[in-house]
């Protein structure tokens, strides 16, 4: 609960739903949620002044959103009870509210790094494959 401000609707945990994509490099983190951390809590990643503002926007769910770049560490907390801490560089995006998903963790950025993320065969979990997350 230290990542967001007290609000109406939040319980035990800040974030409850999060996605692996695991074809994104980096994470996104949408405006709704990123105006509810608490100051401090994310570190802006300037942009180098060169790079053009044409390039500092992400395309996503038929939209093309301005994003600042962020640096966070989360709590990750599977369904087991299995606990991560992942410090991540994110896309915060400027959507105005319009993407209306949860979480998304891209594979590069901090939260693939020195772990290994696995997929076995599972007919009774989502999509007919459990995966797991492991640190060496």
């Amino acid at each position: 609960m230290r990542a967001l401000a007290p609000g109406p609707g939040v319980g035990r945990y800040a974030i409850t739903d999060c996605i692996v994509d695991t074809g994104a490099h980096f994470s996104l983190v949408s405006e709704d949620l990123w105006k509810r951390f608490r100051p401090g809590f994310v570190t802006p990643l300037p942009f180098d002044p060169l790079t053009p503002p044409q390039l500092r926007v992400v395309t996503i769910a038929g939209g093309t959103f301005a994003y600042e770049l962020g640096e966070l560490t989360l709590r990750l907390e599977d369904r087991d009870g299995n606990v991560l801490h992942a410090t991540i560089v994110a896309k915060l995006t400027r959507d105005g509210g319009r993407l209306p998903f949860p979480l998304t963790l891209g594979l590069r950025g901090g939260f693939l790094e020195g772990r290994t993320l696995q997929a076995v065969p599972d007919a009774t979990a989502p999509f007919g494959q459990a995966w797991t997350l492991t640190e060496p």
